[in-house]
């Protein structure tokens, strides 16, 4: 599965949300949890909103300001991604 490090945080799928047919999100280790995003609108009343999916561990609210950026900021990329992978275990 594809994993890229954005300022200094892993960010990456897991290869079971991509089969058990669950809504795109992205999980974020930060340096005493993770953080889990939803990738698209999960309901029609946050159209762009990026929206906290979970949060494991500990995670300050600054890793939770920070990575939202980075989720924010690579959104589309993580998408295609997401949509890619799926795609490919789904043949």
């Amino acid at each position: 599965m594809p994993t890229w490090k954005i300022k200094g945080y892993w960010c990456y799928f897991k290869v079971n949300d991509l089969t058990q047919g669950k809504p795109a999100h992205i999980h974020i280790e930060t340096a005493r949890g993770e953080i889990e995003y939803w990738l698209e609108p999960i309901d029609t009343k946050s159209q762009d909103e990026i929206k906290v999916k979970k949060i494991k561990g500990h995670v300050s609210e600054q890793e939770q300001n920070e990575t939202e950026r980075i989720v924010e900021e690579n959104q589309n990329l993580f998408l295609k991604e997401w949509n890619k992978r799926k795609a490919k275990l789904e043949k």
